[in-house]
Formats: structure tokens, sequence, C-alpha cells
């Protein structure tokens, strides 16, 4: 009910939303804070590769993505491979939509 209630809200109650939120998850010491630095080229490289066997999360494979994501954040922290998985992540437990 309220991911559908958020789904039609005016942008400025999502970003409201939004932003109590996130200041609460950290009020709670649940966010780590962190500069992500950038990545040489053959790291971004290996980080991805890892990150392409995989198009879509499944029953079957979602174990092996957690794992694949824990793996890459260990080894390159914060890059596009990482939040190219946790996004097709979300999308499989519909914690975002997809149109």
């Amino acid at each position: 009910m309220i991911k559908l209630l958020l789904k039609y809200a005016p942008d400025s109650v999502v970003d409201a939303v939004n932003s109590i939120s996130l200041a609460e998850l950290d009020k709670r010491g649940l966010i780590v804070w962190a500069d992500a630095r950038p990545l040489e080229p053959h790291s971004e490289k290996s980080a991805f590769n890892l990150a392409s066997r995989f198009t879509e999360v499944t029953p079957d494979n979602f174990l092996e993505i957690f794992k694949t994501i824990a793996q890459i954040y260990t080894n390159y922290g914060d890059c596009l491979a990482l939040r190219y998985l946790m996004e097709l992540s979300a999308e499989y437990f519909e914690l975002i939509g997809v149109e």
C-alpha cells in the first residue's frame, strides 16, 4: 500500500519522505558514509566482468547475485557494476518500479 501511495505522490512528497528516511537511517547509524574512490580501468573491467554474467534476478540465481554483490563491494567498493546488480536486485524484490 505504501509503495502505491508513493508511486502516485507528487515529487515533493517523495523527496520529503526520502530525506526523512535518510536522516532516520543515518541517526540510527545504519548508513556507512564513505567517499568512493575512482577505480583503475583494470579494476572497473574486472568488476564489470563479474556483474555482466547476470541480466536478471531469478529464484535460481539470486543467491549467486548476492555473493557477487558482496565480492564486488569488498574488492572494488561502490562502482557502476555494483550499482547495476543492486538495481537488478531491487527490481526483482519490487523495491523499485520498472516502467
